[in-house]
């Protein structure tokens, strides 16, 4: 028996379920185009793609036009995101590496950070012949009794329990995640560091002022 794989529908899942998801498109590993969605023309950028995701060190992609600023990038995950609010880029491999599907993530959406990959990776396995793969649904319970955050995922194949202390201080995710992407704007060669030296060699009056003001504030948050 042969195995089909529907890709519009499992592209349009992964839409329904992640709504931030804009854009889907879903490659060979060899870079043939499988599906896109109708609003994504990203056939020319395809094998630049996949030779940076497969360098491991490549620092920013291009993609329909829109260039990304790498943040996490493994051999079955890619995470990438725009620095003039453009949205994120979103890859995830199907576990026997042959596919690979990326989704353009709208850049105001919440928690992208820790939401977007998931939903993309399970999407992403159920490409795959013999698949129980599916979206899982998370739900936050607050014990009284216990007084503690309990945290679950289920689906057909799991059913996992993550218990935090109540009494730990909770910090807003979507506020967490934009702390953890400035961070990696400071490490990244072609970020922060980057912006700086060029505005020193151009000698930018503006921007160096602005530079030197926000200097003085973050040594006032961390040497008060």
């Amino acid at each position: 028996m042969i195995f089909i794989v529907n890709f519009k529908t499992v592209a349009n899942n992964l839409q329904k379920h992640y709504k931030d998801a804009e854009s889907v498109a879903i490659f060979s590993n060899n870079g043939k185009l499988l599906y896109s969605t109708k609003n994504w023309s990203i056939k020319s950028d395809i094998r630049s793609l996949l030779s940076s995701w497969a360098s491991g060190s490549a620092q920013s992609v291009t993609v329909n036009s829109i260039r990304y600023s790498i943040v996490q990038m493994e051999p079955e995950r890619f995470i990438a995101t725009n620095r003039h609010k453009k949205g994120h880029l979103i890859g995830a491999t199907t576990p026997d590496g042959e596919n690979y599907m990326i989704a353009h993530v709208r850049a105001k959406a919440k928690g992208w950070f820790h939401l977007a990959y998931p939903a993309v990776a399970r999407a992403a396995a159920m490409l795959t012949k013999g698949s129980k793969s599916e979206f899982i649904k998370t739900e936050i319970d607050f014990s009284k009794d216990t007084k503690t955050e309990t945290v679950r995922e289920t689906s057909s194949e799991q059913y996992t329990t993550y218990t935090y202390p109540s009494t730990i201080p909770t910090i807003d995710p979507t506020l967490k995640a934009e702390v953890e992407m400035f961070l990696e704007w400071v490490k990244n060669p072609d970020g922060l560091g980057g912006y700086i030296s060029y505005y020193l060699q151009t000698n930018n009056s503006y921007y160096l002022s602005k530079l030197a003001e926000i200097y003085q504030e973050l040594y006032r948050i961390f040497y008060p």
